[in-house]
């Protein structure tokens, strides 16, 4: 007996389960490194969306997803940018046709995340440190898009977003060099972060805290952000960015005068790093380390 034709209300409601399933699949794809498996899979779900029983809200969502796993291919595969900013453009137009403030918020972070990362791709690739004099005035579109979501995202009381803003307009700073003001929003981010119980939003503000530290000796403080950043991540099974974590360890014994430790942290860093496809993640910041280096 044929099976009778779906009422678009069960249709929707189809449509809804199965997106959220895609979204929630290619989400593990992205937090375990699987980033092809993720852009191929979103793709395909953004395809499913052109169906007028889907709506608005999970092409949004799935929109900002892409942009985070866009964000992610660029620094660690130096992936053209081109897809990801429209991506994160689509993501900002959808947001403001759905009057959903929240989402505007994100995608406007998101933006601000493609300029900043963008010009640092593009700085590493001409062989020149991100914070290269001719780079400062690349980092105002990157600097202006954070400043937006910061203040949508106060008005909406979204203390999450605000810490990864705070943290976001550091990295500017950080690159334009003003390393106060740049240590100032880190430990802002990390501060409200811990404030309000959201732990993996604590996980790149003590890394960079832990740098900062680091640079000027304090070996102690580097080591207390340092092992932070790396429970952080594991806490939240994030496994894509693992192995900054392990390098950065390496870093502090090493300036310890700790080889076993250090040489411990690299293996740990080497093998997550080769187990989940970017063993370039390693390599690359060595190669980093060595420029540095050689400059001083």
């Amino acid at each position: 007996m044929q099976s009778l034709p779906l009422t678009p209300e069960t249709m929707r409601k189809h449509y809804t389960t199965a997106l959220d399933a895609l979204y929630e699949i290619a989400a593990s794809y992205y937090m375990l490194g699987r980033l092809h498996d993720a852009q191929h899979l979103l793709h395909l779900s953004l395809q499913l969306l052109e169906s007028e029983d889907a709506q608005p809200q999970h092409r949004l969502k799935l929109l900002l997803l892409y942009g985070k796993v866009l964000i992610a291919s660029l620094l660690l595969s130096r992936q053209d940018a081109d897809l990801l900013f429209s991506i994160v453009q689509d993501a900002k137009q959808t947001a403001d046709a759905l009057q959903d403030q929240q989402g505007i918020a994100d995608a406007l972070s998101l933006l601000g995340q493609a300029h900043l990362f963008a010009t640092i791709v593009a700085s590493l690739k001409r062989g020149e440190f991100p914070d290269s004099p001719r780079d400062q005035g690349k980092y105002t579109e990157a600097f202006a898009y954070q400043q937006q979501s910061l203040e949508l995202r106060e008005a909406l009381h979204d203390t999450r977003g605000i810490s990864e803003s705070l943290f976001f307009i550091g990295n500017v700073y950080q690159f334009w060099q003003h390393y106060d003001q740049a240590q100032e929003h880190f430990a802002k981010a990390y501060a409200l972060a811990e404030q309000h119980g959201h732990s993996y939003e604590k996980t790149e503000p003590a890394r960079h805290l832990a740098l900062f530290a680091l640079n000027r000796g304090d070996l102690e403080q580097a080591l207390t952000y340092a092992r932070q950043a790396l429970t952080f991540r594991e806490a939240a099974s994030f496994k894509l960015f693992l192995p900054l974590d392990h390098l950065l360890l390496r870093s502090v014994y090493q300036a310890q005068g700790d080889t076993t430790s250090a040489q411990f942290h690299l293996q740990q860093a080497s093998a997550i790093a080769e187990e989940i496809g970017h063993s370039e993640i390693v390599s690359s910041i060595l190669k980093a380390e060595s420029m540095q280096a050689s400059q001083k």
